[in-house]
């Protein structure tokens, strides 16, 4: 399973928000590689969504292995899968997985930075589970945004995948802008070779969260 991270310093409603730390130390313009109150909000929803005793919601897993960008990193060398540099660090993708993480007592892989998705990838689909990564969204439909392979097509191609199953070749956008409200599932009940299906699920977590498709 493979969500964006929740929401980030923008304009929602007409109403402009900054981010803020877990703890609210950090804020205002000081925070801008934080996520805002709606994503924390969101972050928390995904507990809902994804851990007992209200989870795992129809179509989806509980997760036994989470993974997120590195929040730390300042790597700028060039990812050989990507072709592009390191962008600098964002912690929002880690945030997002800290409720979830907390609930189910699972902790967080962050050892890939955001540009390092082959390698992230390789790694996520030997482990003997459900996994949810949890990614920036340029980065993760069959193409990212340099026009290379993103997260969905490493997983298609590295398992043997020959059908793109359905997947968007890029992120899904509503009223102009890229969607936090989706779940991307590659189901492989055996755990090994293709993946046999793809679906999108909505979250429905949040005021103004939309269906599948629009």
């Amino acid at each position: 399973m493979v969500i964006r991270h929740a929401e980030k310093p923008d304009s929602y409603n007409g109403e402009q928000y900054f981010g803020v730390n877990a703890t609210g130390t950090v804020y205002g313009k000081d925070a801008a590689k934080h996520l805002v109150t709606l994503g924390w909000q969101r972050a928390g929803g995904l507990v809902l969504l994804f851990t007992p005793p209200w989870g795992a919601q129809k179509g989806l897993g509980t997760p036994q292995f989470l993974y997120a960008a590195d929040p730390d990193s300042k790597n700028e060398a060039t990812d050989s899968g990507s072709g592009s540099k390191s962008e600098a660090p964002s912690r929002r993708s880690y945030e997002t997985l800290t409720g979830v993480a907390t609930k189910l007592r699972l902790q967080i892989n962050t050892d890939y930075p955001k540009k390092h998705c082959e390698k992230m990838v390789e790694h996520a689909l030997k482990r003997p589970g459900v996994v949810l990564i949890c990614w920036q969204h340029e980065e993760i439909p069959l193409e990212n945004a340099d026009k290379l392979p993103g997260i969905s097509q490493w997983i298609l191609s590295k398992t043997g995948t020959t059908s793109t199953l359905g997947v968007p070749r890029s992120w899904p956008m509503a009223n102009g802008k890229a969607r936090y409200d989706l779940v991307f599932v590659f189901y492989r009940p055996a755990g090994t070779g293709p993946i046999a299906s793809f679906a999108v699920i909505p979250q429905f977590l949040l005021p103004g969260d939309l269906g599948w498709p629009v």
